[in-house]
């Protein structure tokens, strides 16, 4: 027996041994038994269940994944919004202060509470929409510490949301004030220290950079990757 059956809809298995686009079919139902789905298939063969809502003909499809995101951040750059309006460019706003750099200095002030606090109703947006996996980077923090303090919160926030989160360290996202004289010292503290400091205590999945003009060359970022 089922504890729910979804019926009277068209399923999209992305079964590639299901014939036609997304493996889909019609007149279809998927069935769920102590949070899991034990059924998809026919809606004629479905099994019986203790409750049954019946879609109409609307879609079903496997949960859906966001695989870019930065969800934990402090602060906010609404006041960019203007200039942009004005014509500014991003790499224009970045060097008067704004862009990453503004949300750094937040996101740095921010504790681990208020981080995760904040990444709530961000999550919520995207489980109400359908996303069950959702990738986070950091990238606002910029020091050890507050790299991995971002990592954690990702981790505390999508645990709470009940969604699967996969991290990924972007401390090669911006040059930190402190390092604006000193590119490949901050270079050689991420290779050196803050990737084997992150491996060490498991909380990032992957290692991203931001190649771009007004972010970080092709041989620093070769430099970072090669001590992922």
């Amino acid at each position: 027996m089922l504890d729910i059956l979804l019926t009277d809809a068209r399923i999209a298995t992305m079964d590639p041994a299901v014939p036609g686009p997304y493996g889909a079919f019609s007149s279809g139902a998927v069935g769920v038994r102590g949070g899991r789905i034990a059924y998809a298939g026919p809606a004629a063969g479905a099994p019986k269940a203790n409750h049954v809502e019946f879609l109409g003909g609307r879609w079903v499809t496997p949960a859906l994944i966001d695989c870019h995101t930065h969800l934990v951040f402090a602060g906010d750059r609404a006041a960019e919004f203007e200039m942009r309006q004005l014509g500014a460019t991003y790499e224009e706003i970045a060097r008067a202060g704004g862009g990453v750099l503004s949300t750094v200095r937040a996101t740095r002030e921010a504790s681990l509470e208020e981080l995760v606090e904040s990444a709530l109703p961000r999550l919520e947006v995207l489980r109400r929409g359908g996303v069950a996996t959702v990738e986070i980077k950091s990238g606002y923090g910029l020091t050890p510490g507050d790299e991995e303090k971002m990592l954690v919160a990702a981790g505390e926030a999508a645990r709470a949301a009940g969604m699967r989160v996969k991290r990924t360290l972007l401390a090669l996202h911006a040059l930190p004030p402190e390092y604006s004289n000193d590119r490949a010292g901050y270079v050689r503290l991420v290779a050196e220290r803050m990737i084997p400091s992150v491996a060490t205590l498991g909380l990032a999945d992957a290692v991203d950079a931001f190649c771009e003009g007004i972010g970080f060359t092709l041989e620093e970022t070769r430099t970072v990757f090669r001590a992922a």
